[in-house]
Formats: structure tokens, sequence, C-alpha cells
């Protein structure tokens, strides 16, 4: 179906005021996601580009065409390095600007040449093309997990414009070329509609994909501690009534570390408490760090953290204490370098004895932080199990009983 050029001008007009509109409105909604402030200002790049070639479309100027090709190109490497960041992947920016500069200056190159409008085709849909397969490729074979309802419809826009540019690069190659600005030079109604259908499509997709993440975002807000990134006292809780009550119906056995920072007040008014924060940020990675992926690690409160073990008894959570005590005694405490900061560590297994789910964990939690202060009274830097807080096994500071039941070192 062929297109007059007064319809073609009609229809990218309206596209591309409406992707505007909708753009400029979402840069302040997705000012949370790095991601999502680029595809904005991407979208915006590519509407602005798109209004300017329609306005064009009577004038039929080629430096025009050319700067309208080379905007069109900046704000889809844009949009493409926001797909990059949201993937995890290094954003490439030097390589994204040095790209988008040797096209401009390609595009402008030709605009004297003979046979002009076939040469800026070539080049024009040829760099679109190329970003259109990075973009549906990079969202394809991502490793990061990170999927969203919003990617396969940015996959489908990205594979649309693909082929409408591909179609436009052989046109451009064969000489094919109606006289007239670029992109609004062709009365075919698949190049024209097909690549507008597309930039709405990826548009929408792309504010989904960026809407979710934000959400994420808050949601992780909401459940992490904002100083150390492990789970919060109220996020800890339920994880942990969520586990007893796994306990209670699989019988499987289920352990708690109760870990205390030795001396962090004295760290906190010798160097203020900027610094007690980076001691604690360090201390909060090696035990994130420690830990299995099964197990859950929470900031209880001020200097003090929680882990949950499933699947391990009192005597195998010794094992990730014993990981823990190594890895923060590595981390250097503020001021001339010789002292370096320790953890003391309860350690208590599920035994039952309690009503109800809540109950079972108020006990755990209890009975690992009364070995914490047993090993705070033993000389700290250890840990110890709160089975040793029995009468008739628990060790006597000084007595020959502490060398079996103390910690290794």
């Amino acid at each position: 179906m062929q297109l007059d050029q007064q319809t073609i001008v009609v229809v990218m007009v309206v596209v591309y005021a409406s992707a505007l509109a909708i753009s400029a409105g979402l840069l302040a909604a997705l000012r949370p996601s790095a991601a999502g402030r680029l595809w904005a200002w991407g979208h915006l790049l590519v509407s602005a580009a798109g209004l300017v070639l329609a306005a064009n479309a009577s004038a039929r100027l080629v430096y025009v065409s050319a700067a309208g090709a080379a905007t069109f190109i900046a704000g889809r490497l844009l949009i493409y390095r926001g797909v990059r960041i949201y993937c995890g992947l290094v954003s490439w920016d030097r390589s994204l600007a040095v790209g988008v500069s040797v096209a401009g200056l390609a595009l402008l190159g030709v605009t004297g040449m003979a046979n002009s409008q076939a040469r800026m085709h070539v080049i024009g849909y040829g760099c679109l093309a190329l970003v259109a397969a990075l973009t549906a490729g990079t969202l394809l074979c991502a490793h990061g997990g990170r999927r969203s309802i919003g990617t396969p419809l940015v996959v489908v826009a990205s594979l649309m414009h693909l082929t409408t540019q591909l179609a436009g690069f052989a046109a451009g190659v064969n000489g094919m070329v109606a006289s007239g600005p670029f992109y609004a030079s062709s009365a075919d109604a698949f190049l024209l509609l097909t690549p507008l259908v597309a930039t709405l499509l990826g548009l929408f997709g792309f504010t989904l994909m960026a809407m979710e993440q934000v959400i994420a975002a808050k949601e992780d807000g909401a459940r992490l501690d904002a100083l150390t990134r492990l789970l919060n006292r109220g996020a800890l809780d339920k994880a942990a009534t969520s586990l007893v009550a796994a306990w209670e119906r699989h019988g499987q056995p289920l352990s708690c570390l109760v870990i205390d920072v030795d001396h962090f007040k004295q760290v906190n008014d010798r160097n203020g408490h900027h610094a007690g924060d980076s001691v604690l940020k360090l201390i909060a990675e090696a035990i994130d760090n420690s830990r299995r992926a099964s197990d859950v690690a929470g900031r209880y409160g001020g200097e003090e953290f929680c882990i949950l073990c499933p699947h391990t008894d009192e005597v195998q959570a010794t094992t990730l204490a014993n990981r823990i005590l190594k890895k923060v005694r590595a981390i250097p405490l503020p001021g001339d370098g010789t002292a370096f900061a320790s953890v003391s560590i309860g350690v208590a297994e599920l035994r039952g004895g309690a009503a109800g789910v809540d109950g079972l964990w108020r006990a755990l939690f209890a009975a690992a932080d009364r070995a914490l202060y047993a090993a705070k009274e033993f000389g700290r830097d250890r840990y110890a199990l709160a089975s040793w807080m029995a009468p008739a096994t628990r060790p006597v500071p000084g007595d020959v009983g502490d060398s079996v039941h103390a910690p290794i070192r």
C-alpha cells in the first residue's frame, strides 16, 4: 500500500508528538531508575527527530535530514545504553559517544555527494539496524535473570525496527530511494508505519520494565537495612517465622547465630559514627559473604546481626561461625592500622518447648542470645553454643573445661 506525502507527515506528527509527550512525562516518573531515565531521554530524542523530519518533508533540506538521522541514532544508542545498564552490563559510554559522532559525521559528509539520499539511507538505516539487533540480542541473551513483562514487548519492537531498517538499508544499497528527507521519503506503508508502531510498543515496554524496577527497589528498601543492605528487623522476623513454620511441618534442623561486634562503642567514641558505620558495612559484607545461599542474614539492631540456617544443626552451624570469625578478624579498625575488628557469636538450634511459631522463634533467638553473652564472658572474639548453657555442660571460665569447649581459633 502506498501513502501520499501529506498522509505520511500527518501520521509521523501524531505518533511522534504522542511519544514526545509520553517521554517527557516519564522523565520525572522514571527518575529513580538509571535505565529508565536513559530510555525516557532516548525516546525523547527519537520523537524530536521524527517531528523534525516530518516538518522537513516539504522543504526536503538534506542537511536537516542528516541531522535528523543522526539524532535518531543518538536516541536509539541512548536507549541501548539503558538496556545494558538494566542487564547489569558495562554501559559503553565512550563507545556510544564515538558511534554517534562517527555516524553523524558520515551522514553530513554524504550530503554533498551524488545520490546523497541513497547514501544517507545506507548509513542511517544501517546504524539503526545494528542498534536494534544489539538491543534485542542483549535482552534475549542477558544472564542476570532480569526479565519483565515489558521485555518481550521491547524485543518484538526491536525486531520490527530491525526488519524495516534492513529493508531501508537494502533500498539505499540498490539506489531505490525516492527523493525526500530521510525516513519520510518512502511511500511504502510497511516501511513507514511498522517502525512507528514499534516506537510506541517499545516505549510502552520500556516503561513497564522501568516501573517494575522502581517498584522492586522500593520493596527492597522496605526489606533491607539502609546501611548494611542485609535484611532489616521486620524482614528478618518474617523470614524467621516462615522457617520455623517449615521446621514444625518437616522437622528439619534449624539453627540461629546471633552476632555482636566487640567493643563497638569504643570505635564510635574514638573515631566517630561515620567510621563506625564503615566498620559495620565491612562486617555485614563479611557475614553476607560467609553464609550459604539458603541462609538468611539480617541486622537485628545496632551492632547486632542474626543468621538463620535451615537444615543445619548446632554443630554444623559452628562451621559458619568460624568462617565469620576469620573474615571479621581481617577487617582493620580506624586508627594506626594495628587493631582489627572482632565479633562474638551465640549459636542455638531450635528444639521446641514453646507454643506457636512466634513463641518458637523468640525462644530460638533468646537461646542464641544467651550463648552470645556467654561468648563475651569467655573473652569475646569467639562463639559459644546454647547447649553449653545447661548446668551439667557449661564450662567455667578458667576451668580446664574451657579447652574442651572453646572454639577453634
